[in-house]
């Protein structure tokens, strides 16, 4: 087994330790004490953890997977994948997150091109159910041609899927030192404490959503609390009960937990020392909210599945400074804006963000994206937002260079549903832009002229024909606008921020 590397900036360790060897570790420290709480209450020690990720283990290895394979995990919230993630860590496979809803066109691209050798996830076809789990269920593919394998591929312990350009998934590559070092420098920020419990309200089939629940739990000893199906009621009640001091969500989760209190059912303070948010924008007035009606210092959070949680507001700023910027780079990260021409910009000036540290990805996998990484010469990953960084060090994200939807935290590219709308005969010319909801963020709308030889279609038409060609369902349009033709800019470009402000108008939703 290598020898575990250890890492120091400022005053934030970490190691290369894989997710098993922290877990092991814990364990043999104090196997009684509380690991997981599932949303239905039932609770999890770690020596029952530990001895279902063993069986677990046993099987995948009788089955032929080996150290590097790659190993799709479906992310159910509960346990026993949580017993089933550390499986594979422990024969020192590559876990690979994917949606339990996962559109049908995404999945085959992933069944084509990720080689990976075996699934678990629910019954489907040739899977046989898991040794010793209820629900769970294995299915094995025959083993890929063997590659060569450059030096990322063999550092990987994790590939996160994201929206890609051209509507093939992105395989973000990973390696334990990057996840070990985003989730200590959060736990670093929120002050947490040996035995502080942590609560899981995104789901896992991405990158930061396994990392910063999962694996930030387990790799450290934190009791992890689980809320499965989204219901802001149980969420307050549960965080009390285990007493959770910290958790990550979008706005829109916040804004349902502030919905509890303002219709009076519910009372109490959050015991929580920190909640950081991102994924979409928010208000000022939802995190002045957050600490007047829960006591929750909500901290915005700037991250991505490439970089994951690189910069953050602190609980000892101002409300001002957590209110209107996205906070400092974690210990040991360069955020900066940069030109057209890749040179990084003067503190104060806008320019497109610019990330450099030890969270950095790996790069894409090879056919999911692998030839879409943009870095400077210098070695920052050019992430696509625009922002300005100040000359105080604290950065606000102020726009987004990619063309991409958010929709409660979850990204859409315009383009992949453009190309899927455009497969429909009765559309001759489809554009895909956001439109503003207070809840979510924002909705995806589809800007459509039709052939004048088909009918007319309504919105319900384009959802019946999006869902028919396998798009996920989070990617559907939520709104629908018909016009007579494109606007287009003057180099013969689709304007999309005239076409949007036109179909906020006929939406009635103003600019």
């Amino acid at each position: 087994m290598p020898e575990i590397k250890t890492y120091a900036v400022d005053n934030l360790t970490w190691s290369d330790a894989s997710l098993w060897q922290q877990f092991a570790d814990c364990h043999h420290a104090q196997p009684d004490a509380l690991a997981v709480v599932e949303g239905d209450g039932r609770c999890w020690t770690r020596a029952e953890l530990h001895r279902l990720a063993l069986a677990i283990s046993q099987t995948l290895q009788e089955k032929g997977v080996k150290a590097h394979d790659r190993v799709l995990l479906e992310g159910r919230k509960n346990a026993q994948t949580v017993a089933a993630a550390l499986a594979i860590s422990s024969v020192g496979a590559v876990v690979c997150p994917i949606s339990p809803d996962l559109g049908r066109a995404e999945r085959q691209i992933l069944e084509e091109r990720l080689g990976h050798v075996a699934l678990i996830g629910a019954a489907a076809e040739n899977a046989e159910p898991l040794r010793e789990t209820q629900n769970l269920h294995l299915s094995t593919r025959p083993r890929p041609e063997p590659s060569t394998g450059d030096e990322a591929e063999r550092a990987v312990a994790l590939i996160g899927f994201t929206s890609g350009t051209t509507g093939v998934p992105k395989g973000v590559m990973h390696a334990s030192a990057a996840m070990n070092y985003a989730a200590r420098a959060c736990g670093q920020i929120a002050g947490l404490a040996a035995g502080d419990a942590i609560v899981s309200m995104t789901p896992w089939g991405s990158a930061p959503g396994f990392t910063f629940s999962l694996h930030f739990a387990l790799s450290q000893g934190y009791p992890l609390i689980i809320i499965d199906h989204w219901e802001p009621l149980q969420a307050l009640t549960m965080m009390d009960q285990y007493a959770c001091r910290w958790g990550m969500c979008v706005p829109t989760h916040l804004v349902a937990m502030l919905e509890c209190v303002r219709s009076g059912a519910w009372t109490k303070r959050s015991p929580l020392k920190a909640l950081a948010v991102g994924g979409s924008n928010m208000s000022p007035e939802l995190i002045a909210d957050a600490e007047r009606l829960l006591g929750i210092m909500a901290l915005r959070m700037f991250g991505m599945s490439e970089c994951m949680g690189h910069a953050s507001t602190r609980p000892d700023d101002s409300l001002e400074r957590r209110q209107h910027t996205d906070g400092r780079p974690f210990p040991g990260t360069e955020d900066e804006a940069f030109d057209n021409e890749m040179k990084m910009l003067p503190r104060g000036e806008r320019g497109q963000a610019g990330v450099r540290g030890p969270s950095l990805f790996l790069g894409y996998f090879k056919g999911l994206g692998g030839e879409a990484t943009q870095l400077t010469p210098d070695g920052f990953y050019l992430s696509g937002d625009e922002i300005i960084r100040g000359q105080d060090g604290y950065l606000k994200v102020v726009g987004r260079l990619k063309d991409q939807i958010i929709r409660g935290g979850y990204n859409i590219d315009p383009a992949e549903v453009e190309a899927a709308l455009l497969r429909h005969p009765a559309i001759a010319k489809a554009a895909v832009v956001a439109v503003p909801h207070p809840r979510l963020g924002e909705q995806a709308c589809a800007i459509c002229c039709f052939r004048s030889s088909h009918p007319p279609l309504e919105l319900t038409d384009l959802i019946a024909h999006v869902e028919s060609i396998g798009l996920s369902k989070k990617k559907w349009p939520e709104h629908l606008v018909v016009i007579e033709d494109m606007m287009y800019t003057s180099t013969g470009k689709i304007d999309k921020k005239v076409l949007r402000k036109k179909a906020l108008e006929m939406l009635g939703l103003g600019s």
